[in-house]
């Protein structure tokens, strides 16, 4: 997590940050939900899951095309 900006409009605090494809699967070991955990802490673990998933999905097409090209 090399870059984090922050927004500090009024009424519109915000901070975004970049996530490297490596720093996923060790967040969403680290993260657990419980039972009563917030919305926020729910959403973002899903988050989490659909980019890792999506990164694998990724992974996998790009060993594909570099087997293809090799041959």
């Amino acid at each position: 997590m090399d870059r984090i900006y922050t927004n500090h409009r009024h009424g519109e605090r915000r901070i975004h940050i970049e996530i490297d494809e490596c720093e996923v699967a060790d967040l969403l070991d680290d993260l657990t939900p419980e039972p009563d955990a917030f919305a926020g802490t729910l959403r973002l673990i899903e988050l989490l899951r659909e980019s890792h998933d999506r990164f694998a999905a990724d992974r996998q097409r790009d060993a594909t095309e570099t087997q293809t090209s090799r041959t």
